[in-house]
């Protein structure tokens, strides 16, 4: 059956003001390539050009094919199954890194072809396993790679909104903004840049007392070409690589790139409070409590990526996610891996959709993975805890409990204005999901245990 659908008549893009190629010369380009098939060579941006230019569910299928036949052919075997890798954000996903042309590219053809292949979902959405960094269990390094990451993701998103206001708009290009909305962007996504920026740039490209005193000021343009022009070959192509939209508006952009930002964030505190438990059992309280208050800094950072995404408009997504299906932020093993390694999830938690939908998370959590509260208790129970230092500690997890309440809060808002009662895109039931879990606690009293249900 052929994967080209009619795209909805009432939003069908006009034709794009730059010529994209179509599918004859992409199939051509391919097919000279293949004589030499060197991997650095091969036509990245003419396919991707071509993609953005129709939407990856609209690829046809001869295209599709001819993809899939090259994907045979590369040398060697692929590490795992084709889009998988452990979706768990404690550990690195065996192996798609940009210095490896061969790995990267089956790892990229994996991401294209996800719908030809049948295991379209979230992860290969997002192409997280393009993005997705070898594990550290140093947490400082784990939050500079956060940083760098969330850097580059952001300033391509910021140019490329600009980019909507000349007269050659990168593809997608449908539904284009107005130049107001696109201010309003660039403003939000440098309130999240700045600290990291703060963390990771050299001195002086970010005014620490001017971010501090009105955050979002910087000069998006100028923060995001500092950021782009220091990314390396491999670094660029990794970007070009891990935008992959299923249809043709131009907000679409900027949900996988916000998507891809709350991800590369969870990887980071899920790596920060692995190392939490490890600092509780070497009885390093301190250090611990530490480490989530790191945790909560950086979620608290990244509370304006739900007032970007809040600027999508309703009507754009509503599109677009027809072409979603399969693919929900509820299969993000990032951020089940945060959650269950403050506490364990009851019983209830771990047999629901948001627990499932992760089996390896899930695995790890059932075979007794080690967790922040849990871990602590000990420490209490053993009468190894003085009274300040677990003053301390629960200081620290009441902070990341108080600004993760108001990142679900705002995650539900969103959800409401952007779908109303209608279900969820990975089979969920959407906003009524939302609705239930809201009470949910990452770190429940004991007369609680059963708080974090649905």
């Amino acid at each position: 059956m052929s994967s080209v659908e009619s795209a909805p008549a009432a939003l069908a893009p006009t034709a794009s003001p730059v010529a994209s190629p179509g599918v004859a010369t992409v199939l051509n380009h391919l097919g000279t390539w293949a004589e030499a098939a060197e991997p650095a060579a091969f036509p990245y941006d003419m396919l991707l050009t071509h993609l953005r230019s129709v939407g990856k569910h609209f690829l046809t299928d001869d295209l599709l094919t001819r993809l899939d036949e090259i994907r045979a052919a590369l040398p060697g075997r692929p590490e795992s199954a084709p889009g998988g890798g452990r979706q768990d954000g404690t550990e690195t996903r065996d192996g798609i890194r940009p210095q490896d042309g061969t790995a990267f590219l089956r790892g990229f053809l994996d991401v294209v072809l996800d719908k030809y292949d049948g295991r379209y979902d979230y992860p290969s959405y997002t192409a997280l396993s393009l993005l997705t960094r070898p594990a550290t269990t140093d947490w400082r390094e784990a939050r500079r790679a956060r940083d760098e990451v969330l850097l580059l993701l952001l300033a391509d998103l910021v140019r490329f909104e600009q980019r909507a206001l000349t007269d050659t708009p990168d593809d997608p290009h449908g539904m284009p903004p107005e130049s107001r909305l696109v201010a309003k962007r660039v403003r939000l996504a440098v309130r999240v840049m700045e600290p990291a920026a703060l963390r990771a740039l050299p001195e002086g490209i970010v005014d620490a007392a001017a971010a501090a005193a009105v955050p979002g000021r910087t000069p998006g343009g100028r923060l995001a070409a500092d950021v782009l022009r220091a990314a390396s070959p491999a670094q660029s192509l990794l970007l070009s690589a891990s935008v992959q939209p299923v249809y043709v508006l131009h907000d679409e952009y900027l949900f996988l790139r916000t998507l891809q930002s709350f991800e590369t964030t969870f990887t980071f505190m899920a790596a920060a409070l692995a190392a939490a438990v490890r600092r509780l059992d070497e009885n390093r309280p301190g250090e611990a409590a530490d480490l989530v208050d790191a945790v909560a800094a950086v979620l608290k950072e990244s509370l304006p990526l739900f007032s970007l995404l809040a600027t999508m408009r309703p009507e754009a997504f509503r599109v677009f996610r027809d072409f979603t299906e399969g693919a929900s932020a509820i299969q993000s093993a990032g951020y089940k891996t945060f959650e269950s390694l403050c506490s364990t999830p009851s019983l209830a938690r771990l047999a629901s959709a948001a627990y499932t939908s992760v089996p390896a998370v899930r695995e790890r959590v059932v075979n007794g993975r080690p967790t922040v509260q849990g871990t602590w208790h000990d420490l209490i129970a053993e009468r190894r805890l003085p009274a300040q230092e677990a003053a301390v500690l629960q200081a620290a997890a009441d902070r990341l409990e108080g600004v993760h309440q108001r990142w679900k809060q705002t995650h539900y808002r969103l959800a409401v204005r952007m779908i109303g009662e209608r279900s969820g895109t990975g089979y969920t039931q959407g906003v009524p999901y939302l609705a239930a879990v809201l009470e949910n606690r990452l770190f429940p009293a004991p007369d609680r245990e059963g708080a974090l249900v649905g």
